[in-house]
């Protein structure tokens, strides 16, 4: 009997340092509170997807309010994360590298080019694993001014930053015909604005969907910007709800 109790705390010993060696924990903090739930007093909640290794992507849902949690991650490569409040809107994202400190800070400044390296994930697991994000980060500057799926393909090949990838400026883009009210963004980077019914105004945008909520009449201003054809599409629906 002691024999076999022996052997057992022996395999949980092993796989308890297994895990050690292979796993780190870590804390994710998102940096900034939502521009949404500032304007609305009311916190968001969030969807947290990251890497886990295996080539696939794992996620855990983040309550009103929450703005940390902590997570079991591979120790010997990259892991990816984006917090999507809603679940959807332009998320926050963020980078943990083999040997980092123990804590992961999430930034909607890193959230264009953390969704593009957790979308393509799937497509090649070990390209992106081997990826230096800070390195990525420093080199391409805004990912939302540049050609993504250019730099995509490049980095899934193993070919690194394309030196001739093309980054874009922000499109001005003229919006009328919108109910008056005050406007707030999604994106930390972009300004609330005020309008009267009717009148028309402009906005220089980046890439990609962004949305404005009109908390006061429950609406939600959906532009969206191809900066490579120089276009845009709006749409007006109501807000969603949290």
């Amino acid at each position: 009997m002691r024999v076999v109790i022996c052997c057992l705390l022996l395999i949980l010993c092993i796989g308890c340092e297994a895990n050690v060696l292979h796993e780190q924990r870590i804390t994710v903090t998102l940096q900034e509170s939502h521009p949404w739930g500032e304007a609305s007093h009311r916190p968001l909640w969030h969807t947290l997807v990251y890497t886990d290794g295996e080539g696939t992507r794992s996620s855990i849902h983040l309550i009103e309010g929450q703005r940390s949690v902590t997570l079991t991650v591979p120790r010997d490569c990259l892991t990816v994360f984006c917090a999507y409040p809603l679940s959807f809107l332009h998320p926050y994202g963020g980078f943990y590298h083999p040997g980092a400190d123990d804590s992961v800070t999430l930034t909607q400044e890193q959230g264009e080019l953390a969704k593009l390296l957790l979308d393509s994930y799937q497509f090649n697991p070990e390209a992106v694993e081997h990826i230096n994000a800070t390195y990525l980060a420093d080199e391409v500057g805004d990912a939302t001014l540049l050609d993504g799926k250019a730099l995509v393909v490049s980095l899934l090949n193993g070919e690194g930053i394309p030196p001739n990838l093309r980054h874009y400026e922000k499109l001005e883009v003229v919006v009328s015909d919108i109910p008056s009210g005050y406007w707030v963004p999604e994106r930390q980077s972009q300004k609330p604005f005020w309008n009267k019914w009717g009148e028309a105004f402009s906005l220089e945008l980046e890439g990609g969907l962004q949305r404005f909520l009109n908390r006061e009449s429950s609406l939600c201003l959906s532009l969206y910007v191809d900066l490579k054809k120089g276009e845009s599409l709006s749409s007006l629906s109501k807000a969603p709800p949290w």
